[in-house]
């Protein structure tokens, strides 16, 4: 599947200040297949534009021709407010190694914004700006959405400023190659270069994603980051600017169906890393796992992310079949290593 990612996107949401108002509010007897304008107009004022410039090295052979040893490179792309203080949350490739991030709200005001963490293995970046007592700001959705549901979208394409599109949840649960930690919420909501990090919205006004990712060579197949997921990785990037994961050691694969009547459903322990954590709990190669944390597993993405989103040092009890037998292990999780971070293990 051809994927291009779309330009910027905003991301974290952290406490309001003391005596800030409340989040954006809806009509509550608006009739959203009436006109969703009620929506639109409560929640824009805390969605805003995102742009960046970046200082690029030029190759030595190319400054012999005259050319400057350095060029600026700029960049677009959207984002949302989500605590009274000036929080915004973007996408990590909208702000990455940006050396100046400015944010505009929809009537015009512009900021200056600092980058207080990021998450490339989630595309998710945090931002703080400053200057007025109370920013306009928009929550984040505790529960996921259903397929079918109705949601619009906010942003910048295509650097046109302030767009909405509306659509619905197209599907759930969606992998998108080179992103092992997350799984996205598709809509057919257009998304375009430049919404990154633009919020998804429900109808009834909380983010139910932000926007990251489209199909290549459509406008209507879109990717959004589950604002569940969001919320878990904000208090890390708020207090410590990154990410850290939970690490087992193993390497590990899906059974394919044909084989599930031998081995069971579950995923297939290939080998262990040495006095790694895996291996200090008595795990083997040939274990099949088929519960993590409680959770049941099934395929190998399914136990990459939980236990990636579980905190390191945290012992956890690992449920796996072998020789027909059910067998108990604690394992306390390790951080995993970051020149792990695009790889499965």
């Amino acid at each position: 599947m051809s994927l291009r990612v779309a330009p910027l996107l905003l991301l974290v949401g952290c406490g309001a200040v003391a005596g800030s108002p409340s989040p954006v509010q809806v009509p509550p007897n608006y009739n959203p297949m009436v006109s969703l304008a009620p929506l639109v107009d409560a929640v824009e004022p805390a969605v805003v534009n995102v742009y960046t410039s970046q200082t690029l090295k030029v190759d030595p052979r190319m400054q012999m021709f005259g050319f400057p040893s350095e060029r600026t490179v700029e960049g677009q792309g959207s984002g949302f407010v989500i605590s009274a203080d000036g929080y915004i949350i973007t996408n990590n490739h909208v702000v990455d190694d940006a050396k100046e991030v400015k944010v505009k709200f929809p009537d015009g005001v512009e900021h200056t914004a600092r980058v207080v963490g990021t998450d490339p293995d989630t595309d998710v970046a945090l931002l703080k700006i400053d200057g007025q007592k109370a920013f306009p700001y928009l929550e984040l959705g505790a529960a996921a959405p259903h397929v079918g549901d109705w949601v619009v979208a906010v942003g910048n394409p295509l650097g046109l400023g302030h767009t909405v599109t509306a659509g619905i949840v197209s599907g759930m649960g969606r992998n998108i190659p080179n992103m092992p930690f997350e799984t996205f919420i598709q809509t057919d909501a257009s998304i375009n270069p430049g919404n990154s990090g633009g919020p998804l919205i429900g109808v009834d006004g909380k983010v139910v994603g932000v926007n990251t990712a489209i199909l290549s060579g459509a406008n209507t197949v879109g990717f959004a980051i589950p604002a569940e997921h969001v919320a878990s990785v904000l208090p890390q990037l708020r207090e410590n600017g990154r990410v850290a994961r939970g690490y087992m050691g193993v390497q590990m694969a899906s059974i394919p169906e044909v084989a599930q009547k031998a081995l069971g459903k579950g995923v297939l322990i290939e080998d262990i890393v040495a006095d790694g954590p895996a291996a200090k709990a008595g795990m083997k190669p040939g274990d099949v796992v088929v519960t993590v944390a409680g959770e049941a597993v099934e395929d190998r993405a399914e136990m990459l992310q939980t236990v990636a989103r579980t905190q390191p040092g945290k012992k956890i009890d690992v449920v796996v079949m072998r020789q027909g037998k059910e067998k108990t292990l604690t394992v306390e999780l390790a951080e995993r290593p970051q020149d792990l971070a695009r790889r499965p293990e």
